[in-house]
């Protein structure tokens, strides 16, 4: 590698991932990890559902970086709460709570102090059929918070980039709003530019940590 910057983006093949590869890779080398390949040199390959996998993947790569920023996600299954298997909530678990755990320990381990993470509307608040993304980002943002009360010397913050144009976006759109009413809201509000979105972490970020607020509600600052 170059004498820039490393940071670590999960989730950067697709996406949100996809457009803060493109923002960061102009001052820092970026390594993905995801289950899929990204347009990044550097990919660390594994799906994030298997655990025990991105242990022993994680390993296997020991580097110094500066950043990471925790994006993977997955919606999980949408229902009634009493419509979702154990299996079901396991998964999301895994890939939105469990597998980010697995990946802080292993930055610290690699001497990165700064960590964002990706957050959503959907970690304080409740939303029709969305048990599974919901619970998982809410405990997201619990365990971020709480790295962040332990280690006062690193920083940690959580961005909620608001309604993004993603595929993800689409999925929303296309559910039935008479089961699931809350989804009104995805039609009545714009969708920002995922890349538009990006290019604005990265222009602020550091500013972002030189400031006592964790959470960054990124549709405030956007200039619509």
């Amino acid at each position: 590698m170059n004498k820039k910057t490393t940071t670590v983006i999960t989730g950067a093949s697709s996406g949100l991932g996809k457009c803060l590869l493109k923002s960061f890779s102009a001052s820092s080398n970026v390594i993905n990890i995801s289950r899929t390949k990204s347009e990044s040199e550097y990919n660390i390959i594994s799906n994030l559902n298997n655990l025990s996998d991105l242990n022993e993947k994680l390993k296997m790569e020991n580097f110094e970086h500066d950043l990471c920023i925790l994006n993977a996600g997955t919606m999980g299954k949408i229902g009634l709460a009493s419509q979702l298997s154990y299996t079901e909530f396991t998964e999301t678990f895994n890939i939105n709570v469990f597998s980010n755990k697995i990946i802080i320990d292993w930055s610290i381990k690699n001497g990165c102090k700064n960590f964002i993470g990706v957050s959503s509307g959907a970690a304080i608040k409740n939303y029709d059929g969305w048990l599974n993304y919901c619970a998982t980002k809410s405990a997201f943002r619990s365990m971020f918070l709480q790295y962040q009360k332990d280690l006062p010397k690193f920083n940690f913050i959580l961005i909620s980039p608001g309604i993004l144009n993603t595929n993800m976006n689409k999925k929303i759109k296309a559910l039935n709003v008479d089961l699931y009413p809350d989804m009104t809201k995805f039609h009545e509000t714009p969708a920002v530019d995922p890349q538009k979105a990006s290019d604005l972490i990265y222009k602020n970020y550091k500013k972002y940590f030189k400031t006592a607020k964790i959470e960054i509600d990124l549709r405030k600052e956007i200039d619509w």
